[in-house]
């Protein structure tokens, strides 16, 4: 399981090149050892942005259907 956090510490970007501080982490809870990822605000949206053009979020089902009144179609 992973999460995404606001981070508490002040350590450096883990993105390669980088040396900002960061502000978020991701926490994954499935490593023994420390498996955080420590990115600024920078490269946590670059990341985003790149990760939206592989992963394309589900629909929402619709709590009712459209065209229903009174419970009959």
């Amino acid at each position: 399981m992973m999460i995404v956090e606001r981070a508490k510490v002040k350590v450096k970007c883990d993105a390669s090149g980088c040396n900002n501080l960061c502000d978020y982490v991701i926490v994954n809870k499935k490593f023994v050892f420390d498996g955080s990822v420590y990115l600024c605000a920078n490269c946590f949206n670059e990341l985003y942005s790149e990760m939206g053009k592989f992963v394309i979020p589900k629909n929402i089902k619709p709590i009712y259907k459209k065209g229903v009144k009174n419970g009959k179609e």
